[in-house]
C-alpha cells in the first residue's frame, strides 16, 4: 500500500503536491508499543445516489477547506489498441470547456474562489480534484460536475490540446528519471498495460480523434464507475444534497474492465540505456501481489526496512558509505499484481558497485531474520505516518478514494491494521526468499557510458550467488495566538499553540545562506546544512538516525537564499527530548571529515543532475545574468569547482561564526503551552552564547539598459526552454503585494499566461511566472518550454502580457481572480503544522513587522489595478530584459 504511483497531471503540478504518494493507514485506540494511539478519527460516511455514484465524506471540522476528488475507475490500462494516452488526454479535455464554460473558465472560477483545481491519470485510475476554502465548497461542486459530465470535446480545442500532450511527452523524453522509470516498466511488464506509458506516443495521441473521446467518455465516464470523495469543513448532509443535484446525469452501464493475465517471470530481464546524463541509476524491480494481497503489509514492512528513515538499511549501509548518492525501496501495489522496486544513483564509474549492494542488501533480507528492534521501528513508522497524513484533506481524501475505488472498502485501513500487527521477522524473511529471485528479477541501468554498465554474465553470476531459488522454507516463529518572547541569552522565542494533532513543528535558525556566500565559499552552507545531522559531540550520525526513527520524527538542517538553521516535527509527547536533539545538531555538529566527503559527492552529483532538468539549468543562467555582484546570483548548491574546493576547516570557520544567540529565532507551532515551550527552550538552548555575525553590506546591482540575453544549446533535448527576468523587490517593498497580485493575474490555469501561450496557442505544456523577493533585491521571471522551432513565438507571447499589463490596468474582475487565488492558496499552503510555524518564523527573523505577514489577505484585498500598473511599469520593461535560453534539437 505504500507505493509510488506513476501517474500524468493534465497541469503542472505546483508546491508540494507531486506525489510520491505514500497511502498510510489510520490508527485507533489498539496500543502498539511505539505508536501513538489516535482515536479522533472522523468517521467516513457514504452514500450511493440513485444514479449509482458513491458519495463519500469525512468531515474534519478543525480544517478551513475542503478538499473534493472525483475518482473514475479508468486510466491508461483501459487505453484501446493505437488509441494509449486517450485516458490521459482525456483528463486534460475536461479543462477545455463545457456547454456552459468556456475554455478556461474552469480553472478561473476555481482560482477565482482561492482553489486550486488539478488532476491526474495513472495505470488504474484518472482523478479531478479541487482544494478550495470551504466557504466555496458549493462552487467547487459546481464545476467539479460539470467538468465531468458536460465536457464539450471541441474540435479545434483538441488539436490544440494534442499539442500540448506531445510537449508534455517531449518534457518527460528529457528528464532521465522519466525515461528510466518508463523503460523499467516497459521491461518488467511485456504484455500488461502496465508496461505502456501513461501518456502515449506522438503517434497514438496525434491519432485520437473527437469521436474516440466521446466513445470513451460514454463508456467509462457513468456514476457507477465513479467515486465522489469529500473531505474537509463540510457537513456530510450538506455534501449528499449538494452531490444530487449537482451529479445528476443518467445512471448508464457499468462498463466491465478487461482483465489481464500476467504469466510469472521466470527469467531475469535487463535493459541498458546510453544518456549524457548525471548521476547514474540502476534499478531492480520483482513481481508481488496487488493491494488486495493478504501480505500487502509484508511488502511495505520490507521497504520500511530497506529505505524509511535515515536509519533503515539502505541509506546506512550504501549512502551513507559512498557506494550511492541515493538509494530506495517501495512496494507498488495497484488494482493488479505490481512490483516490488529497489533504486540506487551513483557516480557514473560505481553504477556496478551500486547494483552490488542493493542485492546484498536483500540477500540479507532472505538469509537473517529483521531483529525485533528494527520491525517496530518500521511498523511504527508505518503506523505514526498517519498522523501526520491528517494534516491535509487532500491526503485524507487520497486514500479514501483511492481504497474505495481499488478494493471497494473506504475503511481499509482497519484491515491493513490488523494485518500489519500479526506480521513477524519470520513473515519478512519467508516473503523475502519468495520474491527476491534471480531468475525472476528486472534490472535495468542509466549512464553516460555503455562500458560502465555490468554486462548480462556479470549481473547473471552477481544473482545466480546472492539471489539463488530458495525452496521448502518454513517460517521459523520466534491560528492560534503567536506568543514572543526573548530568552536570557537573546534568542527570539514563538509560540504558536495548535492543539488539533499532538505534534509539534520546531524551527530555528539565524541569517545565513547564499546571501552571506562568497564565489570561493558558494555552496558552503547547504553542505553544511546537510551534515549538520550526520554526528555531533554526543551522538553518531547512525545515533541519532536510530533516535529519530524510534521517535518518529523528522529533524534536519537547512539553508537557503537567506538563512539557515535546522527544522523538525516531532510528536507531543517527545518535545522535550525533540528540543534537545536540535539544540544538539544545531550547536554540536561535527561536521566529520569522512561525512563531508560522502555529502560532497552526492551534492556534486545532484550540481550536474540539474543541467538534466531544463527549468532549473534555465533559471541558473537566469540568476547568474541578472545578478552580476550580488550572491544571489549563485546556486544554493554551489558549483562543482567550489564545493570540490571547499575544506572541513572552510566549514568550521563558518559554522562558528553563525550559530550564536543573538539574532537567532526559535518557533514552536503544535501541541505545546506557551509556558511549557519557554521551560523547554530555557532548558534546551539557554547555554548558547555570543553576539550577532555581520558580514557587513553586500554588493547591490544597478538594472542594466537594453537586453541582456545568454544562451546555451543541448542536442540531446527535445525542447526548448525560456526564461525571462527583472530585477525584483525586497520583501519589505511597498510594491511587493502589488506584484504578487501582479504575477497571479499572469500565472496559474486562470492566467494570461497560461489562457493565451497554453490554452489558445498550445505553445507549451507549462508557462509560469512567479515572483521572488529577498532581504535585499531579488528578481521576477517567466518561463516556458516550447518545441525549438517556436522560440520566437513564445517569446514574443511573453512579451507581449508584459506589454499588456504595462499598457493597461487589469480588469476588476481579473483582480478578484488574482486575489481569491492568492488568499485561497495561502489557506490551502497553512494545513499542515511546519508551513504555519514557518508564517511566523521567517518575517521574524528577517525583520518584517509580523503582525503585517500575518494579515496577508487583508494586504492583498487593498491592492487596487492602479497599483498593479504602476509596479508593472516599474519592474518590468518589455524592451529591457534578461533572457536565458537553454535550446533543444530542432526536428
Amino acid at each position: 500500500m505504500r507505493f509510488r504511483l506513476p501517474f500524468h497531471s493534465a497541469l503542472p503540478l505546483k508546491g508540494r503536491v507531486v506525489f510520491s504518494f505514500f497511502l498510510a493507514l489510520s490508527l485507533s485506540s489498539i496500543f502498539i508499543p511505539g505508536a501513538v494511539a489516535f482515536v479522533d478519527r472522523s468517521e467516513i460516511v457514504s452514500r450511493t445516489l440513485p444514479n449509482g455514484l458513491q458519495v463519500l465524506v469525512r468531515e474534519d471540522p478543525g480544517q478551513t477547506v475542503a478538499e473534493l476528488q472525483v475518482w473514475v475507475r479508468a486510466g491508461s490500462r483501459d487505453d484501446p489498441k493505437g488509441k494509449e494516452g486517450i485516458a490521459h488526454l482525456f483528463e486534460h479535455m475536461l479543462f477545455k470547456g463545457t456547454a456552459t464554460r468556456k475554455v478556461g473558465e474552469i480553472a478561473a472560477t476555481v482560482e477565482a474562489a482561492g482553489g486550486d483545481i488539478n488532476a491526474y491519470t495513472s495505470m488504474d485510475h484518472t482523478v479531478y480534484h479541487i482544494t478550495i476554502a470551504s466557504t466555496y465548497f458549493e462552487t467547487a461542486m459546481d464545476v467539479l460536475s460539470d467538468a465531468v459530465q458536460h465536457s464539450s470535446f471541441d474540435k479545434g480545442e483538441l488539436k490544440k490540446e494534442k499539442l500540448v500532450v506531445i510537449e508534455e511527452i517531449h518534457r518527460g523524453e528529457d528528464s532521465s528519471s522519466r525515461v528510466f522509470s518508463e523503460e523499467l516498466f516497459k521491461t518488467a511488464f511485456p504484455k500488461h498495460p502496465y508496461g505502456r506509458k501513461v501518456i502515449g506516443t506522438p503517434e497514438s495521441v496525434k491519432s485520437i480523434s473527437r469521436g474516440d473521446m466521446l466513445a470513451f467518455f460514454k463508456h467509462w465516464y457513468v456514476p457507477g464507475n465513479m467515486k465522489l470523495v469529500v473531505v474537509g469543513n463540510v457537513k456530510a448532509d450538506d455534501v449528499f444534497r449538494s452531490a444530487a443535484d449537482h451529479f445528476n446525469a443518467g445512471s448508464g452501464k457499468i462498463p466491465m474492465r478487461r482483465k489481464f493475465a500476467q504469466l510469472p517471470q521466470t527469467r531475469r530481464r535487463i535493459f541498458h540505456i546510453q544518456r549524457d546524463t548525471d548521476p547514474a541509476r540502476v534499478a531492480l524491480a520483482f513481481h508481488i501481489g496487488a493491494l488486495k494481497d493478504p501480505e500487502e503489509p509484508v511488502y511495505d514492512l520490507l521497504a520500511a526496512v530497506l529505505s524509511q528513515g535515515e536509519s533503515s538499511r539502505l541509506p546506512m549501509n550504501l549512502r551513507d558509505k559512498g557506494i550511492v548518492n541515493s538509494a530506495w525501496a517501495y512496494a507498488y501495489t495497484p488494482m493488479d499484481p505490481g512490483l516490488f522496486i529497489l533504486g540506487a544513483t551513483a557516480d557514473q564509474e560505481r553504477i556496478g558497485d551500486a547494483l552490488s549492494g542493493l542485492v546484498e542488501q536483500i540477500s540479507l533480507l532472505r538469509d537473517k531474520l529483521v531483529s525485533s528492534e528494527e520491525l517496530d521501528r518500521a511498523r511504527n513508522q508505518i503506523l505514526n505516518d498517519k498522523i501526520f497524513e491528517r494534516e491535509r484533506v487532500e491526503g485524507q481524501a487520497r486514500e479514501i478514494g483511492y481504497m474505495s475505488l481499488t478494493l471497494n472498502d473506504p475503511n481499509f485501513d482497519d484491515t491493513y491494521r490488523s494485518r500489519i500487527q500479526a506480521v513477524d521477522a519470520a513473515d519478512l524473511r519467508a516473503a523475502a526468499r519468495r520474491i527476491f529471485s534471480g531468475q525472476g528479477a528486472t534490472i535495468g541501468f542509466l549512464s553516460r557510458d555503455l562500458a560502465t554498465q555490468p554486462t548480462h554474465a556479470e549481473v547473471r553470476d552477481l544473482l545466480n550467488v546472492k539471489l539463488a531459488p530458495v525452496s521448502h522454507v518454513k517460517p521459523d516463529r520466534g491560528t492560534p495566538t503567536v506568543y514572543r518572547s526573548r530568552l536570557p541569552n537573546g534568542i527570539t522565542l514563538l509560540v504558536r499553540e495548535d492543539h488539533r494533532l499532538p505534534l509539534v513543528a520546531v524551527r530555528v535558525g539565524v541569517l545565513g545562506g547564499v546571501r552571506f556566500e562568497t564565489r570561493n565559499t558558494q555552496g558552503a552552507f547547504n553542505l553544511i546544512a546537510h551534515l549538520l545531522t550526520r554526528g555531533t559531540g554526543q551522538m553518531s550520525a547512525a545515533g541519532l538516525a536510530l533516535k529519530l526513527d524510534g521517535m518518529s520524527a523528522s529533524l534536519g538542517g537547512f539553508s537557503g537564499r537567506n538563512s539557515f538553521g535546522v527544522t523538525g516535527e516531532f510528536l507531543s509527547r517527545d518535545i522535550a527530548e525533540g528540543l534537545n536533539l536540535t539544540e544538539q545538531v544545531l550547536t554540536d555538529a561535527t561536521l566529520p571529515a569522512h561525512e563531508l566527503d560522502l555529502t560532497r559527492e552526492r551534492v556534486i552529483s545532484a550540481i550536474k543532475a540539474r543541467k538534466d532538468n531544463m527549468d532549473a539549468f534555465a533559471m541558473d543562467l537566469l540568476r547568474g545574468a541578472l545578478f552580476k555582484e550580488h550572491p544571489y546570483r549563485f546556486s544554493t548548491l554551489g558549483t562543482v569547482k567550489s564545493v570540490r574546493s571547499l575544506t572541513r576547516d572552510d566549514l568550521v570557520k563558518i559554522y562558528r561564526r553563525e550559530i550564536r544567540p543573538e539574532g537567532m529565532v526559535l518557533s514552536l507551532t503544535g501541541d505545546i503551552r506557551v509556558e511549557n515551550a519557554y521551560r523547554l527552550a530555557v532548558k534546551a538552548f539557554g547555554g548558547l552564547s555570543g553576539g550577532k555575525y555581520d558580514p557587513g553590506p553586500l554588493p547591490m546591482e544597478v538594472p542594466g539598459g537594453g537586453k541582456n540575453i545568454v544562451r546555451e544549446t543541448r542536442k540531446d533535448k527535445a525542447q526548448t526552454h525560456l526564461m525571462l527576468g527583472y530585477l525584483g523587490p525586497t520583501l519589505y517593498s511597498k510594491d511587493l503585494d502589488s506584484l504578487e497580485v501582479l504575477n497571479a493575474v499572469l500565472t496559474g490555469q486562470g492566467g494570461r499566461l497560461f489562457t493565451e501561450l497554453r490554452d489558445r496557442r498550445s505553445l507549451a505544456y507549462s508557462v509560469f511566472s512567479f515572483v521572488a523577493p529577498g532581504i535585499d533585491p531579488g528578481f521576477i521571471a517567466f518561463g516556458i518550454g516550447v518545441s525549438p522551432t517556436r522560440e520566437k513565438e513564445a517569446l514574443d507571447g511573453i512579451v507581449e502580457q508584459i506589454r499588456l499589463v504595462r499598457d493597461q490596468p487589469v480588469s476588476l474582475e481579473e483582480m478578484k481572480r488574482a486575489k481569491t487565488w492568492l488568499i485561497g492558496s495561502k489557506m490551502i499552503g497553512l494545513q499542515d503544522l511546519s508551513s504555519r510555524n514557518d508564517e511566523v518564523f521567517f518575517p521574524v527573523l528577517y525583520n518584517e513587522d509580523l503582525g503585517r505577514a500575518l494579515r496577508y489577505a487583508e494586504r492583498i484585498r487593498s491592492v487596487t489595478p492602479a497599483q498593479v500598473q504602476e509596479a508593472a511599469r516599474r519592474y518590468l520593461d518589455p524592451e529591457k530584459y534578461t533572457l536565458a535560453v537553454v535550446a533543444g534539437r530542432a526536428k
